[in-house]
């Protein structure tokens, strides 16, 4: 044995495990592989040929940690993926309730550890030339068959030892000059877009079901006002949620750069947080790393996450960013806690989520008076509730509005409450340019809000301004191309401009990504019914209303009026009737009664439920002088007065009244 310190390196199949470098290669290219991972196969090659029982693993890979035997079994798949052993070449044995052991054949070599000098004055070698320096001359006196001096060891030339030692010396150079190469890819390969996929919890309880999903949009937040990095949205993502895809696939359907996967574990407060950085184009990890914090520090490992992967796709962030970024609307966890819970179920879009929400949010406002982003939730679930005609609109969007300029007053920065605000004025109050500059605001700087650009986009069309909407809502679905709801917005926009072909293509691209998406059918069938193809329309309105009893009514009134087009009178009636008697028991919006009246041509009926619309502020009372639905109204001097209401004022021109008829 050498004088001094050593170097341990092993060699099994076509691997070789250099622990002092931390690298792993096979056939001499590196392989990307978790901390975790690399330190349970340097024990577990180590001790090869001997029983590691799984609590000695967790208290050598995990000290000072509460780590389950699901994170070890993890840990452990997630090896033998990475040296994707076979029936020629199996590594890591299991024995049954027991522990693990490592079985392949090993040839460990001991070598003198390199002294590298430290960089000298200007102009002179650095450490690292100094070091290919001492790599060189070591490869050249193995092959010469010189001996070397006792300060570099005492090899001789012909053995087995020599040829093991310029494998590893190979590796070793490879190793160096990977790295290199591994920069310059990074540089050439730039992260300017990344989705933070929904993290896996493992050993889930009923209660950690928001975990996942929450502390990803928590993430994908604090990145996004960076502006620095194209991030897909939580709804872009959310429908990853439980799915077994690689993450690397997943970043490739999303069209980004790169990925951010995690695994959370959480037992009562502890909460455990593995996270990994992979490049789309390649697979290469950029960053990886494990958290075990309480649950109270969950905002420091939220900051640790952000701000390690901003310096790992090199953002550049100044020190007003970096503040930005570690930005806190609470210090309360159990508020905190309480928010992620309202934003999962909000995300969940259906009634009895968006009630679930409301209340967490509530809960989160009770629990911290000043929590601006929870008063930005409570405004988004009522803006919710009422357009999907689950509370009437004098009740959901006051609602909204209040909690939304709440929230502003404590942070006029905050993206969401802007973007809601104006989804507000241009659904109730019907004020086209108030809702412009509160969507404006919400895309200031350009950000990556893509609702807020699809709401932007039906009030540009509601004021007759189609180029400019079709525009922004292409931009809208081109910045979350796998999201229902922006194309299928989209589809909408393209209906109103009278591009009904292309409304087609678009909802059933939407269908394409999600099949049970009923909003998609239902502007499908809008699209239809615009061309004249009626039996089409009538199948996808049917889709759109599986149970009458519920859902949107706007949604049983639109197959009503394609009933009536299709000349099925009796059918539309049957609809008509379902709906007044419904009105009974929940709201209705009077425009869905309206909407039937004019299909049937009872243009009596037809207005006098507009009438009662404009008075209710039904939210399709905004796209008024646009729909299509409603063309056979407007040569009717009534529906030129309906449009003069005060209401309507900002929106029309005697112009667009002009091109309108």
């Amino acid at each position: 044995m050498a004088n001094g310190p050593v170097r341990h390196s092993y060699s099994f199949g076509p691997f070789v495990l250099d622990p002092s470098e931390r690298l792993l290669a096979r056939a001499g290219q590196p392989v990307p592989i978790t901390p975790k991972a690399f330190d349970m196969l340097v024990l577990l090659v180590e001790r090869r040929g001997h029983l590691l029982q799984k609590k000695e693993i967790i208290q050598a890979i995990w000290p000072d940690s509460f780590v389950e035997e699901g994170n070890l079994c993890v840990t452990v798949s997630l090896l033998r993926k990475t040296l994707g052993g076979n029936h020629e070449h199996k590594y890591i044995e299991t024995v049954s309730k027991r522990g693990y052991r490592f079985v392949a054949e090993v040839n460990e070599v001991i070598e003198p550890a390199p002294r590298l000098p430290q960089t000298g004055p200007p102009g002179e070698p650095t450490s690292r030339e100094r070091h290919d320096s001492w790599l060189t001359r070591w490869a050249s006196a193995i092959l010469r068959g010189h001996r070397w001096t006792e300060s570099a060891g005492k090899v001789g030339p012909g053995t087995v030892g020599t040829i093991l030692l310029l494998s590893i010396l190979g590796v070793v150079i490879f190793s160096l000059s990977t790295r290199e190469a591994k920069v310059h890819a990074t540089k050439a390969l730039p992260i300017k877009s990344l989705a933070v996929l929904p993290f896996q919890t493992l050993g889930q309880k009923a209660d950690d079901e928001y975990l996942g999903l929450g502390i990803a949009d928590a993430i994908i937040t604090k990145l996004g006002t960076t502006r620095k990095i194209v991030m897909r949205s939580t709804r872009a993502v959310q429908r990853y949620v439980n799915t077994s895809q690689d993450p690397q696939s997943m970043g490739r359907e999303l069209g980004v750069d790169a990925v951010l996967d995690g695994r959370i574990q959480r037992e009562n407060d502890r909460l455990r947080l593995t996270v990994q950085l992979i490049r789309v184009a390649d697979g290469v990890h950029l960053w990886a790393d494990t958290f075990d914090e309480n649950f109270t520090n969950i905002f420091t490992v939220e900051d640790k996450v952000s701000a390690q992967v901003a310096q790992s796709i090199s953002l550049g962030l100044t020190g007003e960013e970096q503040k930005t970024l570690a930005k806190r609307s609470t210090q309360s966890s159990e508020a905190y806690r309480a928010y992620l819970k309202g934003r999962y179920f909000w995300n969940e879009r259906n009634e009895d989520s968006l009630k679930k929400g409301l209340a967490y949010f509530r809960q989160a406002v009770d629990l911290d008076s000043s929590y601006s982003e929870a008063y930005s939730g409570i405004a988004d679930s009522y803006a919710m509730l009422g357009l999907y005609t689950v509370v009437p609109p004098s009740e959901a969007f006051p609602r909204a509005k209040a909690a939304a300029m709440k929230a502003l007053e404590m942070d006029d920065s905050l993206a969401d409450a802007h973007a809601t605000l104006g989804f507000v004025h241009f659904y109730y109050d019907w004020d086209g340019p108030a809702a412009e500059r509160e969507f404006h605001r919400a895309l200031a700087d350009d950000r990556p809000h893509a609702m807020a650009r699809s709401w932007h986009a039906f009030n540009l069309a509601a004021m007759g301004q189609f180029s400019e909407a079709v525009a922004e809502a292409m931009r809208a679905q081109e910045a979350e191309p796998l999201s229902p709801i922006i194309s299928t917005n989209a589809s909408w926009v393209l209906c109103l401009a009278g591009q009904y072909k292309q409304a087609v293509e678009n909802s059933k691209k939407a269908i394409e990504i999600d099949p049970n998406f009923l909003h998609a059918h239902f502007r499908l069938g809008n699209a239809y019914e615009q061309q004249g193809q009626y039996e089409l329309a009538i199948a996808e309105y049917q889709k759109a209303v599986p149970n009458s009893a519920s859902g949107d009514t706007y949604y049983q009134a639109s197959l009503g009026h394609a009933y009536a087009m299709a000349g099925k009178i009796a059918e539309a009636r049957k609809v008509l009737v379902h709906l007044q008697n419904l009105s009974a028991k929940r709201y209705v919006a009077p425009y869905a009664i309206g909407l039937i009246y004019a299909g049937l041509g009872d243009k009596d009926q037809a207005f006098e439920w507009l009438n009662k619309a404009c008075a209710d502020h039904s939210t399709s009372m905004a796209y008024l002088k646009v729909d299509p639905a409603l063309r056979s109204l407007r040569s009717d001097p009534r529906f030129a007065r309906l449009l003069g209401n005060p209401n309507f004022e900002h929106a029309v021109t005697q112009a667009e009244l002009q091109y309108l008829e």
